[in-house]
C-alpha cells in the first residue's frame, strides 16, 4: 500500500497516527524511501522504510467497527488461570494490531470475574486495549474519544444485562 502525507493510519505497535511525509535516506550507500509517521497519542515521530509497509494499515472500517461491538457483546472466553500466560497471550493479541483481537482482549478481561476487582496488571491491559480501540474508532469516525468510550461501554454493558423474564400472575384466593 502507498500512503501519502496527511493519511491517517494505524501503526501495529504504536497505534493511530498520521503520515507526515516521505523522506529519502541513505543506508549503507543505498537510497531508501521512509515514511514519517506522527503518533497521535504519544506525539512520537517514527521513520521506517516504505518496504516494511506491513507495520501500518488503514484505519478500521465501519464493518470492522460493527464486528468489534459484536465481540464486546459476547460472553468472555476463559483462559489459563496463570496470569503470566494470560498476560503473554493478551499482549501478543494487542501487539498484533488486529482490532478484532484487541476487542477480544477487552471483552475477556472486562468480564473475567465481575465479583472481584481486576488486578493491577489486568487493569493496565484493559486500559491498553481500550485506548487502542478508542483512538482508532475515534479517528475512523471523526468522533470525540468520549463518545467512543460510551459506545464501547454500552456494548460491554449489554452482555451483562440479564434478560427480563416476566412471571405469570398468580391469583391468591382467600380462604373465606
Amino acid at each position: 500500500m502507498n500512503f501519502t502525507a496527511g493519511h491517517k493510519v494505524v501503526h501495529k505497535t504504536h497505534g493511530v497516527g498520521e503520515i507526515q511525509g516521505i523522506e529519502v535516506l541513505s543506508l549503507d550507500g543505498q537510497q531508501q524511501d521512509f515514511y514519517i509517521l506522527k503518533i497521535f497519542e504519544t506525539g512520537l515521530t517514527l521513520r521506517f522504510p516504505k518496504s516494511s509497509g506491513s507495520m501500518i494499515r488503514d484505519l478500521v472500517s465501519e464493518e470492522d467497527i460493527d464486528s468489534i461491538l459484536s465481540i464486546l457483546r459476547e460472553n468472555p472466553k476463559t483462559h489459563s488461570a496463570i496470569w503470566n500466560r494470560r498476560k503473554k497471550e493478551f499482549s501478543d493479541k494487542i501487539r498484533s494490531g488486529s482490532v478484532l483481537d484487541i476487542a477480544a482482549v477487552l471483552r475477556d478481561l472486562s468480564g473475567k470475574d465481575r465479583l472481584r476487582q481486576p488486578s493491577f496488571g489486568e487493569k493496565e491491559m484493559i486500559e491498553r486495549a481500550r485506548g487502542r480501540l478508542i483512538s482508532e474508532i475515534a479517528a475512523a469516525r471523526g468522533m470525540a474519544p468520549e463518545m467512543v468510550e460510551d459506545l464501547l461501554d454500552g456494548a460491554l454493558a449489554s452482555r451483562m444485562a440479564s434478560p427480563c423474564v416476566e412471571l405469570p400472575e398468580v391469583s391468591v384466593s382467600s380462604g373465606t
